[in-house]
């Protein structure tokens, strides 16, 4: 059976090109996420690494429409806007879910690797490191930044607004007590990119591609 040319004309049409770039790039998403997953962080092993991703990919990637800051996006109810139970308090439930994956009283490089593990499930990528003293401590400590970016698309397939704004990024949050040289993770914080500016990820990048975190010592 042949193709209508009706059909063909209309998905070679400047405004077909539009909307299916999008879903092409999503659709392409999908296939490096689990590209270089082989990771030893301190005192976690690859194979209990490996253990971990294995569980933060179990989580459905419905929970997460609200990280795609797109025009559509598939949520629980479809094409249609996520319920508000998924969009409110989104830095905490990616917070949440990195404490799950990590378990019960988890060591500090737990803590990460569970935070790699989800971050690397979604589909977001390891960019940089940047350590900030805490001034509000008196600098008796800082706070250690581990971003990862995170294609708008990954959760839009139709947002063609993320061919411009191609990125959320995601910081993941340590405390450092620089007395004890102690880390415990505090937080996470969404960054929507939009108007006021869109980030590069080539210019943020201080670590190789591919690399996993770690603490720098």
């Amino acid at each position: 059976m042949g193709t209508n040319p009706k059909i063909a004309i209309g998905l070679l049409s400047p405004v077909g090109l539009l909307f299916a770039l999008p879903i092409l790039l999503w659709a392409f998403s999908f296939t490096e996420r689990f590209g270089l997953e082989k990771c030893s962080i301190g005192s976690i092993s690859d194979a209990e690494y490996q253990n971990m991703l294995s569980r933060a990919g179990e989580q459905r990637w419905t929970v997460w429409p609200g990280l795609s800051n797109g025009v559509f996006w598939p949520s629980d109810r479809g094409f249609r806007g996520p319920t508000a139970s998924f969009n409110s308090n989104l830095n905490d439930q990616v917070l949440s879910h990195i404490r799950e994956v990590a378990g019960a009283d988890p060591s500090v490089n737990r803590q990460l690797a569970s935070a790699h593990a989800v971050l690397r499930s979604m589909g977001a990528e390891y960019v940089q490191t940047r350590e900030v003293p805490d001034m509000r401590r008196d600098r008796a400590g800082s706070r250690v930044y581990f971003t990862y970016y995170l294609p708008q698309v990954r959760f839009a397939p139709a947002c063609v607004l993320c061919l411009i704004w191609s990125y959320t990024t995601i910081d993941v949050i340590f405390s450092h007590d620089l007395a004890t040289d102690r880390y415990e993770l505090q937080a996470v914080n969404v960054l929507f990119a939009g108007l006021k500016g869109s980030p590069d990820k080539e210019r943020a990048r201080n670590v190789p591609w591919g690399s996993c975190p770690e603490f720098r010592r």
